[in-house]
């Protein structure tokens, strides 16, 4: 918008304006998911000394004065997928990790019932019905990454196509709560891997079982994370669900009623923080029975929840790209 209130409008592409040197002009940005970046002659712009990205606001206003010299802005929205990736990885005789080459197969839930559990001839039904975008045929490339092209909304099989590995079909489930999409995978357990805040769920595939961090996840009833912050304890459990008490770690302990400690490197903490619906315990859990107990949260009450912690061969990967599990609890 210019001084004299003109507006130009742009929905995409490449569009040229000339103004006057030293014109300041009010850009205003509407994006569905945020701004990953805004760009000057391929430069990050700045505004008071701070980049211009990773900017949450579904709508931003900047101010921007026109240079003596030709200037190109380039605005870098960003997006949101529903889609996974797998990177598969195996131990060889030294111990040292490699890539390992990986096949899957994806198809919506319905043909893979339909064709009573035959991912083959569900994808088969899938291209009789001309439904490309019911099924994927994936493979890794040389570095073990596989990445799925964006996925509809539905439920999708997924299933490993060779025996390198033993691993059971899992579901992808992609649903849409007001527009915005939500992405997780489910294991055969029911246990789920959630996307992260672009909507890829990452996890990785080896061949021996993996130690990974326990991040709580707190969602509401239509199954979408909650923004809601709560304090919660953790009590560990013997096999027969009755707390484990008076035991004892370098990094973790139970008092006499079973409830945890963790030590972070600084200090022993007992009671955890759910910061907008998600907490990462500061240690890993050992494998095991946990009761997650003594909720505090406002407006809403949260059932004791029991969890069980493994180590799997499949796990997330958190921003970091480090192994983590979700462990999902429910708003009442």
């Amino acid at each position: 918008m210019t001084d004299n209130g003109i507006s130009y409008p742009v929905e995409g592409g490449d569009d040229l304006f000339d103004f006057t040197p030293d014109t300041e002009i009010k850009i205003t940005i509407h994006s569905k998911y945020g701004i990953d970046s805004i760009k000057e002659n391929n430069s990050v712009l700045k505004q008071k000394n701070k980049k211009m990205e990773n900017i949450k606001k579904k709508d931003y206003s900047f101010t921007y004065k026109t240079k003596n010299a030709d200037s190109n802005l380039s605005v870098n929205l960003t997006e949101m997928h529903s889609r996974f990736k797998i990177t598969s990885i195996k131990t060889d005789d030294n111990g040292d990790v490699i890539p390992l080459h990986s096949r899957f197969e994806c198809v919506k839930k319905e043909y893979y019932e339909e064709a009573n559990e035959d991912i083959e001839k569900a994808i088969e039904i899938a291209k009789e019905n001309g439904s490309e975008g019911d099924y994927q045929i994936l493979e890794s490339d040389d570095n073990g990454v596989l990445q799925s092209n964006d996925f509809l909304r539905g439920t999708y099989i997924i299933k490993k196509i060779d025996d390198k590995i033993n691993l059971d079909p899992f579901e992808l489930v992609v649903s849409r709560d007001k527009d915005t999409p939500y992405t997780y995978i489910r294991m055969k357990d029911g246990k789920e891997i959630s996307s992260d805040s672009k909507g890829t769920v990452k996890m990785i595939e080896c061949d021996q079982s993996i130690q990974s961090a326990t991040r709580v996840v707190l969602k509401s009833k239509n199954a979408k994370v909650s923004d809601e912050n709560a304090t919660f304890k953790i009590k560990m459990l013997k096999d027969d669900e009755k707390a484990l008490k008076n035991y004892k770690k370098d990094y973790l302990k139970t008092d006499k009623k079973g409830y945890i400690s963790m030590y972070d490197g600084v200090r022993w903490i007992n009671t955890f923080t759910l910061k907008k619906g998600e907490c990462v315990l500061p240690v890993v859990l050992p494998d095991g029975l946990y009761k997650l107990s003594d909720f505090s949260i406002k407006n809403s009450k949260i059932k004791s929840t029991r969890v069980s912690v493994s180590s799997e061969i499949i796990a997330g990967l958190d921003e970091d790209s480090q192994p983590i599990k979700d462990c999902v609890i429910f708003l009442e």
